[in-house]
């Protein structure tokens, strides 16, 4: 009789236990907005030139790219990240986190090189209208076409940064990604030729 006892009350405390197990939240996936415009695998490659001297030519090769889910238990946010390289170049650093179904995904341009780490722009999408960081001072336009020398590109966001110590303005356009980078430098680069997988 001790024995059944002790085999029930083992049988009502695992199970005790295994209920008690945090369940995964329910998904939040990256808007397909955010998804054209800023998702790119591995091996796909762009080559930047630079506007007032269109005989640069810089390839940046995309790598380390990730897709995954943050926190399943807490959050459950689908994210994207990857890199674009090129050899004595920063290293470029694409970052997106869904922010569920009523919030914002976040979008952030990391840019690296050496021991030095410029991050921005950040900027947010629901649903096709992409937006800057509240109190960034930052804007966001959107375009339907955008033209740099002679080459013409589509479906277009640019951020003017207000106080980023790199940058002045970045572009992505949709089914490419980042496409022109104005630096404070008063240089720019903007893609001429890319091979997008």
């Amino acid at each position: 009789m001790k024995a059944i006892n002790y085999f029930i009350l083992n049988i009502i405390g695992i199970s005790f236990f295994v209920s008690c197990k945090p369940q995964d939240q329910e998904q939040h996936d990256l808007d397909s907005y955010t998804k054209a415009y800023f998702e790119v695998r591995d091996n796909s490659k762009f080559i930047f030139t630079e506007a007032s001297d269109t005989n640069i030519n810089i390839e940046y090769t995309s790598s380390n790219y990730t897709n995954g889910r943050s926190n399943p238990d807490i959050e459950n946010s689908e994210f994207i990240f990857y890199d674009l390289n090129s050899p004595n170049q920063p290293t470029l650093t694409m970052r997106c986190q869904s922010g569920g179904t009523q919030f914002k995904d976040q979008i952030a341009l990391i840019t690296k090189k050496n021991d030095s780490t410029v991050i921005g722009p950040i900027i947010f999408n629901l649903g096709g209208k992409f937006t800057p960081g509240s109190g960034s001072g930052d804007s966001v336009f959107q375009y339907p076409t955008y033209q740099i020398n002679s080459t013409t590109f589509t479906d277009v966001i640019r951020v003017k940064l207000y106080n980023n110590i790199k940058y002045k303005e970045i572009f992505f356009a949709k089914n490419i990604g980042l496409i022109i980078r104005k630096e404070k430098s008063n240089k720019t680069y903007y893609v001429k030729r890319y091979r997008k997988l």
